[in-house]
């Protein structure tokens, strides 16, 4: 079973448009609906392919209980930490060619919020595969809550990741995880380096960031590329993987798809990467982040190269 957390999930509806014109009326031509955050996200894929899966996370208000509504509809196992505060609501707002997000801060977490939440993770921890830690805080929340998750999944014998952002990804790197799964641009923060923006140049430099990364922690690092593919570095391997270049429909999810990808994969690290790339792309093509990824990802499509085993640190 793969349990994931969502400190900070919300209700994204999103309006799909011939075009946007500022400051004068748009009329959408299909409006939809769906609980999300990036754990939401990893479920819902996961749960599509029959993968065993939880979602814990913290909703108050009516958006909260509508939230619960929709994960209730969907047949995904959750448990939801009551709080005072609604969930927030996100606006995509989707053009030929081009996604614009509009995501709400959210609301803090109390300190008793954080308690019950970390003791939710903990029991629903037990028996379970991997705790998967997803995506932004709630405002004014520590960054600490992070490390307290991945220990709460190592206490209860799993295995942790966490893909997150910002504050939030230091501390997740402090708690030394099995995976961290930043994009460049978060690895590229994280480790205080700059990128180049595409292709070898930002292969390469993102390959060293993610070695040095894994060497800090201990743990793996699975690294989206966007157009580029993704990278995995662990102790025994570097693999780059790849896939023919898409039009997307819409990117917001295909990080979580990538994540999800490489939960669901095969038995070695090369086949859980391809799986990994293939979900991401598939999610580019889905006009929502609701969409069956596994259904339209073509495996075939993806190439695996084996870079190495990355250089001893010193």
């Amino acid at each position: 079973m793969i349990l994931t957390v969502t400190p900070n999930p919300s209700l994204d509806r999103t309006y799909t448009l011939t075009g946007v014109r500022l400051g004068e009326l748009n009329r959408a031509a299909v409006d939809t609906v769906e609980a999300s955050g990036k754990g939401v996200n990893v479920a819902r894929a996961l749960h599509a392919v029959g993968v065993r899966t939880a979602v814990v996370l913290p909703a108050g208000g009516p958006e909260g209980a509508q939230l619960g509504s929709l994960l209730e509809a969907e047949g995904l196992l959750h448990r939801v930490v009551v709080t005072d505060a609604s969930v927030r609501t996100n606006i995509t707002l989707l053009e030929p060619g081009r996604t614009t997000k509009i995501n709400a801060s959210g609301s803090p977490l109390t300190e008793a919020d954080a308690d019950t939440l970390v003791a939710a993770v903990e029991d629903l921890a037990l028996g379970a595969d991997w705790v998967v830690c997803c995506g932004s805080l709630p405002p004014e929340t520590p960054p600490a809550l992070i490390g307290r998750i991945v220990e709460a999944g190592r206490r209860a014998g799993a295995r942790t990741a966490v893909d997150a952002s910002g504050p939030a990804l230091r501390a997740a790197a402090e708690a030394g995880p099995d995976l961290l799964a930043p994009n460049a641009e978060e690895l590229a923060e994280l480790t205080g380096r700059a990128f180049p923006p595409g292709g070898r140049p930002l292969v390469r430099a993102a390959l060293d960031a993610a070695h040095t990364l894994a060497d800090d922690t201990g743990g793996a690092v699975l690294v989206s590329l966007g157009p580029d593919g993704a990278l995995w570095v662990d102790p025994e391997s570097a693999l780059h993987g790849s896939s023919p270049p898409v039009t997307p429909v819409n990117t917001a999810g295909a990080g979580d798809a990538l994540l999800a990808g490489w939960l669901a994969g095969g038995p070695d690290s090369a086949g859980r990467l391809r799986t990994a790339v293939a979900w991401g792309t598939a999610a580019c093509l889905l006009p929502s982040t609701a969409g069956d990824v596994a259904a339209t990802a073509d495996l075939r499509r993806v190439q695996i190269h084996d870079l190495g085993v990355p250089a001893a640190g010193p």
